[in-house]
């Protein structure tokens, strides 16, 4: 009984051992890699060879030299390549509207603030997504808020 024991205990400091000897090597190549990751961020010389190799021919993300400086505009399916020239009296003679929005209600002057606040409270009911505007309307007579301020007082 003792000496199957001692077996058991046996297996486990092997097993133990493997694992830990596992993860002392995995530790060892993400220290290798970690430092080669900073030799790279850190010299300027092995990052511009880093970067000239990844995009280069035989990199994974090859990039060609002959392509324009500018961007190219977009071509949808069944789409010509425009002819410049072509473009250019097409745009003079159809020009994009503008849609058609609704204009935000502004204030009247009124006599007195009351007024006012009477007309906000039916801009709000009627349109309360446009009634910031109405009181950035208001600005320009300091005078409302002032008067407002002094009956909530």
């Amino acid at each position: 009984m003792l000496n199957d024991y001692a077996c058991k205990i046996e297996d486990s400091l092997i097993q133990t051992n493997n694992q830990l000897q596992e993860a002392v090597n995995l530790l060892q190549e993400m220290s290798t890699e970690h430092k080669a990751y900073e030799k790279i961020l850190t010299d300027p010389d092995v990052l511009a060879d880093y970067t000239c190799e990844f995009f280069g021919e035989n990199g994974p993300y090859p990039v060609e030299d002959e392509a324009p400086a500018y961007p190219q505009a977009p071509t949808f399916a069944g789409q010509q390549a425009p002819n410049p020239a072509a473009a250019q009296g097409q745009a003079q003679a159809q020009a994009p509207a503008r849609p058609q929005m609704p204009n935000p209600p502004t204030p009247q002057a009124p006599a007195n603030s009351g007024d006012f606040w009477k007309d906000f409270g039916g801009a709000a009911d009627r349109d309360p997504q446009n009634a910031w505007r109405y009181l950035n309307a208001a600005q320009q007579n300091p005078q409302v808020f002032r008067e407002k301020l002094l009956v909530m007082e």
